[in-house]
């Protein structure tokens, strides 16, 4: 897709057809991803033309930066199972950290309803997600917003989380990597991670079968600081085996 921004600002305005033949993939390829970017307001499609966004013309877009935008559709079915099994796992009374993420957010769908428990979470999506249900008391330890990914962080909201204890923690990631850790895109979600993590008693890792054998920048826990790993079918078989090996529990949805 970086290639194509680069190719359409280069031409100004190009076709389908011509984009397949220079990049050597199928017209079907390209409109997929016209498709994707057009929806992150990255390119516009003008009578059988691509061409670029009025607002991006002079600012190609970091494509390996996060976009919620684009994050929130990818693998959206895969996530939305997972974050059904995640919900199914809360109990009465249970005292619940909630991180940020397109999976974990999905959980706010799912939420049982019919029983009281506590939720402490620093993302915008999942609050909102939240303030319908009346069984739930809902905490935001507060901080600076980031936009980026719609989450609350700061170094007082890092000490509020500590003070607190949590029967399971949700938490998300970008890549999971054997040799190098747990990792996500944006640095100011590291504090909250970690604090989740050390302050709940049973770590869950909400994640599609595309974040294996993948390192991001940011390195915030290493696989054996969690208990349990929720993904899809998706996930290498080598990779089943080698969690079996480290005793964390693997649920394949």
């Amino acid at each position: 897709m970086q290639q194509i921004v680069e190719l359409v600002k280069r031409h100004q305005k190009i076709t389908t057809r011509e984009l397949a033949q220079m990049m050597d993939v199928s017209e079907m390829t390209i409109r997929r991803d016209l498709t994707i970017l057009q929806k992150n307001h990255v390119i516009e499609r003008k009578h059988g033309y691509a061409v670029m966004e009025h607002s991006m013309e002079h600012d190609i877009p970091d494509l390996e930066a996060y976009d919620l935008r684009l994050a929130s559709i990818q693998n959206l079915k895969e996530k939305e199972k997972i974050a059904r099994y995640a919900a199914s796992l809360i109990e009465p009374g249970d005292w619940i950290f909630m991180d940020n993420g397109t999976t974990v957010s999905r959980i706010t769908t799912f939420l049982p309803t019919d029983f009281e428990y506590t939720v402490l979470c620093c993302s915008f999506a999942l609050m909102v997600g939240m303030l319908k249900f009346k069984n739930i008391q809902m905490i935001m330890p507060g901080g600076y917003y980031y936009p980026v990914d719609q989450t609350f962080s700061s170094p007082q909201a890092e000490e509020f989380i500590r003070c607190h204890r949590a029967n399971k923690a949700f938490i998300s990631a970008s890549g999971i990597h054997r040799s190098l850790g747990i990792t996500c895109i944006n640095s100011h979600s590291v504090a909250n991670k970690r604090s989740f993590l050390e302050s709940s008693e049973k770590k869950i890792l909400l994640a599609d079968s595309s974040k294996f054998d993948v390192v991001k920048a940011n390195l915030f826990a290493e696989l054996d600081n969690i208990d349990m790993i929720i993904t899809d079918s998706g996930i290498p078989l080598n990779w089943k085996e080698y969690l079996q090996k480290k005793n964390i529990e693997l649920k394949i949805i």
